[in-house]
């Protein structure tokens, strides 16, 4: 099966109120296990990578497992998606070597940089068919003070968020509304109403990042209040680690590096599935 867009994956979500998990890869045996327990929930899946893994792999080889490991698990719909896209060259190497979406986070910039900026992937995106999801507002780290993740005017707006879908045509928005990148180490404040505002203002889905530490109520809300797309990074790189951290402890003289593969894709697998029964695909392949 050929590789979708986010709009053919979540416009059906938007529509039947379930998000599909966007689950941050960072290399074949991440996708591999990610894709394969979206399979075995029969979910649509989004699978994304952060810049470092495009420099990293090349943006030719992550296109080539992808369109490999989605036709080897048909029918289910797999995207793949470049997420917090911020280099104009990155994004056009993914364009260019068959990604199906791409993210342009100029929410770093004025919002009128941001349209901008966001416009040109937009126009080199879109006739070749891929979609784009932009940012609005700042999505900041756990890391950051708490102060500057408590205040407001960080927060997007329906207004900001209303004219940059009109001027840019995006296919996709993560509007900030007090979630954050990384693991929390306190509950976050998140604006569910704010949330639920914007998403009815727009006629796109809308995106949530910073999903790793939220429970399943916060979960639910987001999606009732209109969230069809769930990133999830941080946790996905835990479980390798914890996997790799806990095989090497109980086997000090192990000498087989695919046993150690084998352990850190199963702890993928069950945290994937964990998170795809909470955001409620299974079954909507």
């Amino acid at each position: 099966m050929a590789l979708e867009t986010l709009t053919n994956v979540l416009e059906k979500a938007r529509k039947e109120g379930y998000a599909v998990g966007a689950f941050n890869v960072f290399d074949h045996l991440s996708m591999m296990t990610v894709i394969t327990a979206a399979a075995e929930m029969k979910s649509p899946v989004i699978v994304q990578t952060l810049p470092p893994v495009v420099h990293h792999w090349g943006a030719r080889a992550v296109a080539g497992w992808a369109r490999i490991l989605s036709h080897e698990h048909e029918p289910i719909p797999v995207v793949l998606h470049l997420d917090h896209g911020q280099d104009i060259g990155v994004i056009h190497q993914c364009i260019e070597n068959g990604w199906t979406s791409v993210m342009i986070d100029a929410s770093r910039h004025s919002l009128e940089e941001n349209i901008r900026l966001t416009k040109t992937v937009v126009e080199e995106a879109h006739p070749r068919g891929i979609t784009v999801e932009g940012e609005i507002g700042a999505i900041f780290s756990v890391e950051d003070s708490e102060t500057l993740r408590k205040a407001t005017e960080h927060l997007a707006t329906v207004e900001s968020c209303e004219a940059y879908v009109r001027k840019t045509a995006v296919d996709a928005l993560a509007p900030a509304i007090g979630t954050a990148h990384g693991l929390y180490t306190q509950t976050p404040r998140i604006d569910y109403n704010r949330l639920r505002c914007i998403s009815e203002a727009l006629n796109i889905p809308v995106v949530i990042h910073g999903g790793t530490g939220l429970t399943r109520e916060d979960f639910q809300e987001l999606i009732r209040c209109g969230a069809s797309k769930i990133n999830i990074a941080t946790q996905i790189n835990l479980e390798y680690m914890a996997a790799v951290d806990s095989y090497l402890t109980s086997h000090p003289h192990a000498r087989d590096p695919l046993d150690l593969c084998t352990d850190a894709a199963r702890q993928i697998r069950e945290k994937t599935m964990e998170f795809i029964g909470i955001f409620g695909s299974a079954k909507k392949a």
